[in-house]
């Protein structure tokens, strides 16, 4: 089945996941992971604890893909099938690995516990696979292979599943596969434009083969993906360069970070650099902008205060520009920082209105900014919250 590039898909496994009562972070990590070392996943789904869906989903996956990886169902109660389900898709029995069930005693005697005589079942696994002991869980994996492909099957704990994809999987699959080309990814960040904005200043860039440009748009920020493929590192490090170079031109200061940098990291580091401090005050908005800056904060000491406001409805701009000036000056008054920001949103019959302001002690200039928003009232939350943090950054820019 492999061709230029080796060829990958997911699997979640577990009931909770497609009910929607937990997030699927596994499957996320996992593609990142690959993409990191070469393999393309091009395919990744969830399926429940039912026996026939998890063989179904991974003989499905066995027809097009070079290396199907699951996580989830290796625990020792009756609804973790994935083991018995991978046997049957690969037309194995399950056999008992007297090894892995010393592992698991090991395991459970380090922690001073008695293993249950349900943990028996997880020391079976197909027919002439490779286990892989787990170090940091009582679920042993393994790889099974089936014809030119790999089932590959993790915990669903994202601990257990992290541990054992960095220090097994990966060294395995590197090992194993012909990686004929570097697969690297860098997002950029963009605030206070839509997504049609980014789109019409980009569109050209977006039918790239390499460097794919992918768009997924936030309450206020768009995130630009930049994914190459390329022989060596150097040359796709090159195009990467190549096409951020381009776009931070056409989007110039819309443009706020890159990859792990978020708005409210960059504001406080900004502060930071100048020696500044910052309180806020916030009305109708749930605290999002506090949230944002003390998280960000971490002790630093930057973010000094927050003082949440329920909703306040204002007849007109004018009295809206003059209610946010007087909110500013006393939250600047009160808490004696260097900066005072404000974020605010109005509910009208017909659409949300986004206000926010910021005062400088060392000027005691106020400035305002208010749009319109016709989305729902949560996203002109984190709309207001965005559009307060990046005033401050323009302004101090």
């Amino acid at each position: 089945m492999i061709a230029d590039q080796p060829v990958a898909e997911i699997i979640a496994v577990g009931s909770e996941i497609v009910s929607g009562f937990t997030v699927d972070t596994n499957s996320s990590h996992l593609a990142r992971t690959l993409s990191g070392v070469g393999i393309e996943v091009r395919f990744i789904s969830a399926v429940g604890d039912e026996e026939h869906l998890i063989a179904d989903a991974v003989q499905l996956g066995l027809s097009r893909s070079d290396v199907v990886l699951t996580t989830g169902g290796l625990g020792p109660t009756v609804d973790d099938k994935t083991r018995a389900a991978v046997a049957f898709a690969t037309g194995t029995s399950l056999v008992f690995r007297p090894e892995l069930l010393e592992q698991i005693k090991s395991r459970f005697g380090e922690w001073g516990r008695t293993m249950s005589n349900n943990n028996l079942q997880q020391a079976y696994t197909p027919e002439g696979s490779l286990a892989i002991e787990n170090p940091v869980g009582t679920a042993p994996s393994f790889i099974t292979t089936h014809k030119d492909s790999r089932v590959i099957c993790l915990p669903g704990v994202p601990r257990e599943m992290i541990y054992l994809l960095d220090h097994e999987v990966v060294p395995y699959l590197v090992s194993n596969f012909p990686f004929t080309n570097v697969i690297k990814s860098r997002v950029l960040h963009t605030v206070g434009i839509g997504e049609s904005v980014v789109d019409s200043e980009i569109s050209d860039l977006l039918s790239l083969e390499s460097p794919q440009i992918g768009l997924l748009a936030h309450s206020g920020v768009v995130d630009i993906k930049i994914t190459a493929t390329a022989s060596d590192e150097v040359r796709t490090n090159e195009l990467i360069v190549r096409v951020e170079g381009i776009v931070r031109d056409r989007l110039g200061d819309a443009v706020f970070g890159a990859d792990e940098e978020s708005l409210e990291l960059v504001v406080l580091n900004q502060l930071e650099a100048l020696g500044h401090t910052i309180a806020v005050v916030e009305i109708g908005t749930r605290g999002q902008l506090a949230e944002k800056l003390s998280i960000a904060d971490a002790g630093r000491g930057i973010f000094r205060a927050g003082v949440i406001h329920n909703s306040r409805s204002v007849t007109d701009d004018s009295e809206l520009n003059s209610y946010l000036e007087k909110t500013v000056m006393g939250c600047l008054h009160t808490y004696n920082t260097d900066l005072c920001a404000a974020s605010m949103v109005v509910k009208g019959e017909t659409g949300n209105k986004i206000a926010v302001a910021l005062l400088l002690a060392e000027t005691g200039d106020v400035l305002i900014e208010t749009r319109g928003h016709g989305g729902h009232v949560e996203s002109a939350r984190e709309w207001s919250a965005n559009l307060g943090l990046n005033l401050v950054r323009t302004t101090l820019s």
